[in-house]
């Protein structure tokens, strides 16, 4: 089975690296993953994006009676477990639309002095041109902080994502743009902002990474095998809760092996990234109207694509796909980040978790996998939401 976010490492290569006699430093790769950003702001290396979360969200907190952080209902579970493990309390937004996009001056209007931060999400490689909000919360005073775990050589207005808020945080997990069985960085821009670099950085031996590329890469070839997986069609629920693979557990840090990994990759990442860029374009030609939006003023960096289609059309696009040795699936975040008296008002948020699938764009697709995908989804109209308010009950 071929994907949905592929790495462009293998194992023999991970082995090779570890028995090279000069040790890369994890300096070396900081100064690699800096040049993406033009060598602005300041470089710190996590154990993953959730602990750079937690770390500027505590730091923030520290000096400030603001206790509450605004995100997108919409979002990864980690993003709101690094916030309350920051000792905060959470408020939400909806999108404006099923198909991700947000209004950020209704956004505006929501903020309030007692919030701390707003955590912008930058989903499946499209970047949210959040510059509406942008004056607002510097005149409140509200921290800007760009989730980039999925991006990665995207652009909003011209400038990288992860440049116009005050900091940044980014994922080397698996299915993130660059893969390094874990680890994270925080990317900051706010002076005031102080951290302890050396108490925060705790890069483990070269010997225990070593383990935990072998043992993603195991886990990820069982699952791409079908090994002891169940097929996609018995995890297809009335909402299609169709559950991700969740890697194992890895201790933090980003050591000499994840260090030479790393820069391995961010060597190749621009032909990689177009090469992405490239097959998204493909299949938008035939999936458009049913994409994740982007802004005309963003340059995404496609990781996948996130279409929303009935639980009907999904069911059929994935049987077919499946059939043909390619995986697509709901794999993001089905349950809102809401209480469920919040999460009963937020429609487009909930119809994006109910009703999307995840569609694999990655390197290693070829032009007949992409016709495949694109053959899936050919008779799939746009959704009529106003019939479909029985299934969010």
């Amino acid at each position: 089975m071929k994907d949905l976010v592929e790495e462009f490492w293998d194992l023999q290569l991970i082995e090779t690296l570890h028995r090279q006699p000069q040790r890369v430093s994890p300096d070396d790769f900081r100064d690699a993953f800096h040049q993406c950003f033009g060598r602005r702001g300041r470089l710190l290396l996590t154990g993953s994006a959730r602990q750079a979360l937690r770390i500027v969200l505590a730091q923030a907190a520290a000096g400030s009676r603001k206790r509450r952080v605004l995100v997108s209902s919409f979002n990864c579970r980690v993003v709101g477990t690094a916030v309350r493990e920051a000792g905060l309390a959470i408020d939400t937004f909806d999108f404006a639309a099923p198909n991700g996009r947000i209004d950020w001056d209704a956004v505006r209007k929501t903020l309030t002095d007692e919030h701390l931060a707003i955590v912008i999400p930058h989903f499946f490689g499209i970047p949210t041109d959040f510059t509406p909000v942008i004056a607002a919360a510097r005149s409140r005073r509200v921290m800007l902080i760009e989730d980039c775990a999925h991006v990665l050589g995207a652009e909003i207005g011209g400038t990288p994502a992860g440049l116009l808020g005050d900091a940044a945080v980014f994922s080397f997990n698996y299915d993130k743009p660059i893969s390094l069985a874990g680890g994270g960085a925080l990317l900051l821009h706010n002076s005031a902002i102080e951290l302890n670099r050396e108490a925060i950085e705790a890069p483990p031996p070269s010997q225990l990474e070593l383990r935990q590329f072998r043992e993603l890469a195991a886990k990820l070839h069982r699952g791409r095998t079908h090994g002891g997986r169940k097929t996609l069609l018995a995890r297809i629920g009335a909402r299609l809760r169709i559950g991700p693979y969740v890697p194992p557990r890895l201790p933090s840090g980003i050591g000499s092996l994840r260090a030479a990994a790393g820069i391995w990759q961010l060597e190749r990442y621009d032909d990689i990234r177009i090469s992405r860029i490239r097959n998204a374009q493909v299949l938008t030609q035939s999936l458009g109207h049913l994409s994740w939006y982007i802004a005309e003023t963003v340059k995404p960096a496609h990781l996948k694509l996130r279409v929303i289609v009935s639980p009907e059309d999904a069911a059929r696009a994935v049987r077919q796909c499946e059939q043909q040795g390619i995986t697509i699936a709901n794999s993001n975040w089905p349950t809102l980040i809401a209480n469920r008296r919040e999460s009963a008002a937020y429609v487009n948020a909930q119809r994006a978790a109910s009703f999307g699938l995840d569609v694999p764009v990655h390197q290693n697709l070829s032009r007949a996998d992409l016709q495949i995908i694109a053959a899936a989804f050919s008779q799939v109209a746009p959704s009529n939401w106003g019939s479909s308010k029985r299934l969010l009950q």
